[in-house]
């Protein structure tokens, strides 16, 4: 049903009333067609966030810097030890976990295929999240995990929470940065976690600027404050106030919680509540509480509306390009369309030019590729020769000097593969974030221009997800190194003077050495420049299908302005009258949306 101009203008007005976030944005979709790419996509996004308003499931995050302790809060707020911890950084995902019992596990992979499984208990969903969440039991994301949902039971998930323990950013790895960048469009309320020791740095700074508008509602978390004693304690707290209002913005009251989750966590367990309140845990708690109870609406709504504004306010300057196109002298329309289609050329010019420039760094990282594994070549078969040439000289049997020979050859290609392969995935996603940033200006470029030509104010970009780089998964080819033939030694040959037959087998070996070398080399290297090219083909075709897109929206709303005008003169007035109506409800349905999005503000100095 739709709306009255009138009880929109109502929330515009009070920034609260009958028409809910899901009324506006069910309205929003009511004033396109679908029709053409652009419009299918705001369609898109405003469905998913619909979906999303309705699950009225709040998702908390954990979000920080490597290694503040975010898993322990995490495991702490529900009540056990369920998510990995320890030396080692999570890797490329986050893990959404909610409430389930018999607890479960949902595994999403990039291939598009899913798992899920009921387990055993706790313990179980411990060992599995283990094998899938750490670079230890999945480094690199080689089993290409796009995502992992975890349920089990918890007092705070079966209130309704969806908790996210998401990789931290700033580490050297930084496919887990990207993840928790990833991860920020699914957030409604962060917990953002430091330490004492070090404060608060300059990336934990720029991490929080990027967080914020994705957020209803954010708190900081002082973790690891039993690091240090009650008066240093309250001077961290007080240091931090100051960075956090006078660097990033934040209001002076921001919730600022001093907590001790590996205290908290132990209490926990231990049944004492007194000794929860100590760690801080408790207040924390009681904070989650209130945002579940009489604020939960408020705050999804306030984290929902924000983003579906954003796209709304793309929507209307779409609308207000064609309506002045259609209302603009035809003399004066076809002249502005010429400079555009001027514009277009460089545009394209400056598309070939990123293209050109992807595949150029695709040829380049070809060559690292094989630098890198003839260097491997040179090093593996000195290193296996210098080994075979030291069996015959001590006179080794030749089957047990080839079998451990044989043990070598995995340890040493795929230890090798790995290290090969890290230098090149750091290389590649370098790469790809630079033609990402690229692109982004260059679509941004297109939207200005088409602005400036008809006379527009230029709508804030919609907050776009971090830049999506395929993920290399499957680098390693664990248990299929080729190595040395089972060779059998003829009763004949057994019948040669040993001289003679440790010299044979030398040479014998030493040729095997060369051939298990250059299968090994071959196989590798052709196996990581096929994942290489197909990133980076991947890559290219979706930067360049975005682009296009720009170009075809900002172009087309004003050809097929022109093509009305010229041939569909009786039709112009109603596409106009349309035009314009859709412009206004997109502005009272935007200043809606923003009113309720501003609950997030007040909510955070409340």
């Amino acid at each position: 049903m739709m709306l009255a101009a009138a009880d929109i203008h109502d929330v515009a007005d009070t920034g609260r009333s009958a028409a809910t976030v899901a009324d506006l944005m069910a309205q929003a979709m009511s004033c396109t067609s679908g029709n053409s790419v652009a419009q299918a996509g705001h369609l898109r996004q405003l469905e998913a966030l619909s979906t999303r308003l309705a699950t009225a499931r709040l998702q908390v995050a954990v979000l920080g810097q490597f290694k503040r302790g975010k898993s322990s809060l995490a495991n702490a707020l529900l009540g056990g030890p369920v998510l990995p911890v320890g030396v080692l950084p999570l890797t490329a995902l986050a893990t959404f976990l909610s409430h389930a019992s018999p607890p479960r596990l949902r595994v999403e992979f990039f291939d598009g295929t899913s798992e899920c499984r009921v387990l055993a208990d706790g313990e179980e969903l411990q060992r599995e999240l283990a094998g899938l969440v750490t670079e230890e039991g999945n480094p690199k994301n080689r089993l290409g995990l796009a995502r992992v949902e975890a349920g089990l039971p918890s007092v705070l998930l079966e209130r309704g929470v969806v908790l996210l323990d998401t990789p931290g950013v700033g580490s050297t790895l930084h496919h887990n940065t990207a993840a928790a960048r990833a991860a920020l469009p699914e957030c409604d309320v962060a917990l953002f976690v430091v330490s004492p020791d070090p404060p608060i740095t300059d990336v934990e700074l720029a991490y929080l600027a990027e967080i914020r508008p994705f957020v209803a509602r954010l708190a900081v978390v002082l973790n690891k404050s039993d690091t240090v004693d009650h008066g240093d304690r309250e001077v961290s707290v007080g240091f931090l106030r100051r960075v956090l209002t006078e660097q990033a913005g934040l209001p002076p009251d921001v919730p600022i919680f001093p907590v001790s989750a590996r205290a908290g966590l132990q209490a926990r367990l231990a049944g004492d509540a007194a000794a929860v309140e100590a760690s801080g845990l408790g207040v924390v708690e009681r904070y989650l509480a209130a945002l579940l109870g009489g604020e939960r609406a408020e705050v999804l709504g306030a984290a929902v509306a924000s983003k579906a504004a954003a796209v709304v306010g793309s929507m209307r300057m779409d609308a207000e390009l064609e309506l002045h196109a259609l209302r603009m002298p035809l003399e004066d329309l076809a002249e502005r369309i010429a400079r555009f289609g001027v514009a277009v050329g460089s545009f394209e010019d400056e598309r070939r030019s990123a293209a050109d420039q992807i595949a150029g760094d695709r040829r380049r990282l070809s060559a690292r590729i094989e630098e890198e594994f003839e260097r491997l070549s040179r090093s593996a078969e000195d290193q296996l020769g210098r080994e075979a040439d030291a069996a015959a000289r001590n006179g080794d049997d030749p089957a047990a000097a080839r079998a451990a020979l044989a043990a070598r050859v995995p340890m040493l290609f795929e230890g090798a593969q790995r290290e090969i392969a890290e230098g090149i995935e750091r290389e590649l996603l370098a790469a790809l974030g630079r033609h990402q940033q690229r692109a982004d200006a260059l679509a941004a470029s297109v939207r200005q221009t088409a602005a400036s030509l008809m006379d527009l104010p230029l709508e804030p970009p919609e907050a776009s997800d971090p830049p999506e780089i395929p993920r290399l998964a499957g680098w390693v080819v664990d248990g299929r190194t080729e190595t040395f033939a089972n060779l059998t030694v003829g009763a004949i040959e057994r019948l040669i003077p040993n001289a003679i037959r440790r010299r044979r087998a030398r040479r014998q070996l030493c040729e095997e050495v060369a051939a298990v070398t250059r299968r090994n080399v071959e196989n590798l290297r052709w196996m990581m420049r096929q994942k290489v090219d197909d990133a980076c083909r991947r890559f290219a075709a979706s930067l360049d299908e975005r682009l296009t897109a720009a170009l075809a929206v900002t172009q087309g709303a004003m050809e097929t302005a022109l093509e009305r005008r010229q041939h569909q003169a009786d039709t112009v007035s109603g596409a106009a009258s349309a035009c314009d109506e859709a412009v206004r409800l997109l502005t009272v349905i935007l200043d809606a949306l923003l009113a309720h999005a501003a609950v997030q503000e007040r909510g955070d100095r409340s």
